[in-house]
C-alpha cells in the first residue's frame, strides 16, 4: 500500500513539473510578442521589428501574428518610406494563404504601387510595369495601380496604352482627380467631347479631395462645349477656368 501511495505521489509530482514546464515554455514563447506590442505602443517600430521576427522565428505558422506584424508596420511604411521588401514578402505570404482577404489585397497592392513608383522614378520602366501589373492582379478593383501604369506609359510616349489603363482605372471610380483630368483631356484631344465633359466633371466633383486641378478641368469643359458649338455653356465654364484658358478659334 505504501509503495502504491509513493508511486502516486511521484506521478503527481512529475505531472506538476510537466505543467509548470509547459506554462514556462508558453510564457517564454509569448515574451517577444508582448515586447513587440509594447514597442509599438511606445512608437519604437525599429525595436518592434526585432521582437516580432524573434517570435515568428519560433512560431512561423502563426497567421494572426504575422498579419498583425505586417499591418502594424506595413501601413506605416507604405506612406513613410523605408525598406518595403520584408513587408511585401510577408503580404505575399498572407495573400497566398488567404487570397480572399480584402485588407491583405489592399495593403499588398498599395505597397506594390509604392515599389513601382520607386522603380519608375529611377527610370526602371520594365521593372515598374511588372510590379504595377502584379498590383492590378492582386487588387483589380482599386484602380490606383492602373492609374500609375497609365502614367508610366504616358512617360514613355505610349499614348494608346496609357489611354487603355486610364479608362480601366476610371471604371473603378477611385478618388484620384488627376486620373479624370488626364482621361478627359485625352477624350478632348480625340474629339470625343461628350465623354470629355463627363470625365472632366468628375474632377470638379472631387474638389473636396483636391482643388488645384479645377482650373484645368473647367478649361477642358469649356473647350469641349466650345467645340460642340454650345457657346453659353462654354462661356460659363470659361469664367470658372480663368483668363489663362484659351478656347481656340
Amino acid at each position: 500500500m505504501r509503495s502504491l501511495l509513493r508511486l502516486v505521489t511521484i506521478e503527481m509530482f512529475l505531472l506538476v513539473l510537466l505543467i509548470l514546464s509547459v506554462a514556462s515554455c508558453a510564457d517564454s514563447d509569448s515574451r517577444p510578442l508582448d515586447a513587440a506590442r509594447s514597442a509599438v505602443r511606445d512608437g519604437d517600430f525599429a525595436q518592434a521589428v526585432g521582437f516580432y521576427q524573434e517570435y515568428l522565428g519560433g512560431q512561423p505558422d502563426d497567421y494572426d501574428v504575422l498579419k498583425e506584424y505586417t499591418f502594424t508596420l506595413g501601413e506605416r511604411w507604405a506612406y513613410d518610406g523605408g525598406d518595403r521588401g520584408p513587408i511585401i514578402t510577408n503580404l505575399e505570404q498572407l495573400y497566398e494563404l488567404r487570397p480572399s482577404e480584402e485588407d491583405v489585397q489592399g495593403l499588398l497592392s498599395l505597397m506594390l504601387v509604392r515599389e513601382g513608383q520607386a522603380g519608375a522614378e529611377a527610370g526602371r520602366f520594365e521593372e515598374a510595369e511588372k510590379i504595377y501589373r502584379r498590383a492590378v492582379a492582386v487588387n483589380p478593383e482599386a484602380g490606383l495601380a492602373q492609374y500609375n501604369l497609365g502614367m508610366l506609359y504616358d512617360e514613355q510616349g505610349k499614348a494608346d496604352e496609357a489611354f487603355a489603363q486610364y479608362r480601366a482605372a476610371a471604371a473603378k471610380r477611385p478618388q484620384i482627380p488627376d486620373l479624370y483630368l488626364r482621361l478627359g483631356e485625352v477624350y478632348l484631344g480625340r474629339g470625343d467631347f461628350d465623354r470629355a465633359i463627363v470625365t472632366l466633371s468628375l474632377v470638379v466633383e472631387l474638389s473636396g479631395v483636391s482643388t488645384y486641378l479645377l482650373p484645368q478641368a473647367h478649361c477642358g469643359i469649356a473647350r469641349s462645349y466650345h467645340s460642340k458649338g454650345m457657346m453659353t455653356e462654354a462661356a460659363g465654364a470659361h469664367e470658372l477656368a480663368g483668363d489663362d484658358c484659351e478656347l481656340g478659334s
